[in-house]
């Protein structure tokens, strides 16, 4: 009980800390799950390279008032190593919401916003373009900008066509080796996802599975869950080191 406790005050100081909604849970592996989706979640300040789909650049020619200033921002700061986590959406900071997408695909969408409706803001206004990317260490692959109400925006399989069309490299090692059945549409995707399925998917002429970590059925990342329990397993081995 003594080790539970402090994992909890652990996890209760550094919510407070980073500002970040939580809730601590009667199950103390769940709250260490619930801390690694922030995490995993969050976008890590390093410098990265840049890449630009031929797609974007389209949109960003064809989209009438985009604002480029805070997306000429977003890249520049991609390059630099600064923080990007204030483009994304606020329920980024609250570790019980589950970001499928993100879970899935790997996938992050960003507000293409520098500006904030307080000087006290974490984060920027809000915007109905959004701009998707996948991020890895060391490379910001930007894909496309699609708006909030775009039909299946979440499950739309064009993010992974421009991936694998623009830089097929980068999801290679995803790839089945086989066709997938049932072949899903983007509204199939979408259902599953809710549903808790974990599922591969076909684009065009190839198929991938577990682009990114994984949806656990109650919508944890499930690399988060595996995160946890090593957490947990070692607490277990140390048990009387702590």
């Amino acid at each position: 009980m003594e080790v539970v406790n402090l994992i909890n005050e652990i996890l209760n100081d550094f919510y407070i800390k980073t500002d970040v909604k939580y809730k601590i849970h009667k199950s103390v592996n769940l709250s260490l799950v619930r801390y690694f989706n922030f995490r995993l979640k969050y976008i890590a300040k390093v410098p990265r390279k840049i890449m630009i789909s031929k797609e974007l650049l389209v949109s960003i020619k064809n989209l009438k008032n985009l604002n480029i200033l805070s997306l000429l921002q977003i890249f520049d700061r991609a390059s630099k190593g600064l923080d990007l986590n204030p483009f994304q959406s606020k329920q980024s900071f609250n570790s019980n919401v589950h970001d499928s997408l993100f879970n899935d695909w790997a996938i992050h969408h960003l507000h293409i916003s520098h500006e904030k409706v307080t000087d006290q803001d974490f984060f920027n206004r809000r915007t109905g373009p959004l701009l998707f990317v996948r991020f890895t260490d060391d490379t910001a692959y930007f894909i496309d900008i699609k708006s909030h109400n775009d039909k299946n925006v979440w499950s739309n399989r064009d993010f992974i066509r421009i991936l694998k069309n623009n830089w097929p490299k980068s999801i290679e090692r995803f790839e089945a080796g086989f066709r997938i059945y049932p072949d899903l549409d983007d509204s199939d995707i979408g259902i599953l996802r809710k549903k808790g399925f974990l599922f591969g998917i076909n684009v065009d002429d190839k198929s991938y599975l577990l682009l990114g970590h994984g949806q656990a059925t109650f919508g944890d990342n499930m690399m988060a869950s595996e995160l946890a329990n090593n957490v947990w397993r070692w607490v277990g081995e140390n048990r009387n080191l702590i």
